[in-house]
């Protein structure tokens, strides 16, 4: 009888714990249930589609280059015997500023110049021995002619000749080789220079005197600021109202009272990846304050306004789209549309087609919406 009333208890047990289980799961399904928040309205902020003003007037962050960089380089391989450069030292072009070590080419210079000598000595006793015997073989042909001498002795005289017509062409040959040798050997010394290839400030040094050195190879920069540009990237809007020769002001805040003038002397043929074209500013840097190089700056090119500009706010563009794209509120649900447009100034962008003065657009809340959605406006 025990053993029945404890299996009957271990029966009940496990239907508690089963019945338990049974309820624990029921509870874990419910809450893994997807929510279907398909009709949930998702907060937005809008704005209307309006006509104004645009001030055409963009400001475009510039940046400062120098107008002429080079570097110096060796012309020949060698170790730097000499080198006056120092960071910041003015050079002007064609400045002597070091010297690869000669030491090797003197020595042949003065071999050549030996040479060349006995070279111009070998020429000199070929010409006198040239005249000697272009004067004995006419005397011997004069004798022939005339009966009075022997064919042989005008024979062996006119090989005499030859002979002597070949050898001063091989002294003269020589004679040129030789100059030729000593003007190479020059020129290797001379090239043995290291010269400044314009002028300018010392702005980086990479070798130092005693090292090697290759052509090619950048000893030392110059940078000349006394020219500089300033370079812009211009939005396609604006660029075609561009020229070159036009002038730009430039500012900057480090002169905040102060404005500095630059001409267009190019504008690039070609966007980059963003659809801005490169515009470089030509300037003087001798307006009252010593520009550096690197500086950032501000570029603008002119005033006018456009009135009458169907206009919405830059953040209502919704930017994963190829084409110019916004939301448009109808009737509390999102309607996409894509739309064209002209100029985008600072905050605004002007609206060419595919928008009605009036319409609601979605200014904020865009990555949580799809064509369709419920939305809900804040403002």
């Amino acid at each position: 009888m025990s053993k029945i009333i404890g299996i009957i208890a271990v029966l009940g047990v496990a239907a508690v714990i089963g019945f338990t289980l049974f309820k624990n799961k029921k509870e874990i399904d419910k809450n893994n249930t997807p929510v279907d928040r398909s009709n949930t309205a998702v907060a937005v902020s809008v704005a209307s589609v309006a006509f104004g003003s645009l001030d055409e007037n963009a400001i475009f962050p510039a940046t400062l280059k120098a107008f002429d960089e080079g570097n110096i380089s060796a012309q020949t391989s060698g170790i730097v015997s000499s080198l006056n450069l120092e960071l910041g030292q003015q050079v002007i072009k064609g400045q002597v500023v070091g010297k690869i070590d000669t030491r090797l080419q003197e020595i042949n210079l003065k071999t050549a110049q030996i040479n060349l000598k006995t070279v111009e000595t070998n020429k000199k006793s070929a010409e006198i021995n040239l005249n000697k015997l272009t004067a004995d073989y006419e005397r011997a042909k004069e004798l022939y002619e005339n009966k009075a001498g022997l064919e042989v002795n005008m024979i062996n005289a006119k090989n005499a000749y030859d002979n002597a017509i070949n050898t001063l062409e091989n002294a003269k040959n020589s004679y040129d080789n030789a100059t030729a040798q000593i003007e190479l050997i020059k020129q290797q010394i001379a090239n043995a220079n290291i010269i400044t290839p314009l002028s300018g400030t010392i702005s980086a040094k990479n070798i130092k005197q005693g090292e090697f050195t290759n052509p090619g190879v950048v000893i030392a920069s110059i940078t000349n600021i006394g020219n500089l540009k300033a370079s812009v990237f211009v939005e396609q809007s604006k660029v075609y109202q561009l020229k070159t020769g036009q002038v730009g002001v430039l500012t900057s805040t480090f002169f905040p009272d102060k404005n500095f003038t630059g001409k267009i002397i190019f504008i690039s043929p070609k966007a980059d990846a963003n659809h801005n074209y490169q515009v470089d500013l030509l300037l003087t840097n001798n307006e009252g304050v010593s520009l550096k190089a690197g500086t950032d700056m501000f570029a603008s090119f002119g005033t006018s306004k456009k009135e009458n500009v169907l206009q919405i706010p830059k953040t209502a563009l919704v930017l994963d789209h190829a084409e110019p794209f916004v939301y448009v509120l109808e009737q509390g649900k999102a309607v996409g549309k894509i739309i064209k447009i002209g100029l985008t100034l600072y905050d605004k962008v002007e609206v060419l087609s595919g928008l009605n003065e009036g319409e609601k657009v979605i200014t904020n809340g865009q990555i949580n919406i799809k064509e369709g959605s419920n939305v809900a406006v804040l403002n």
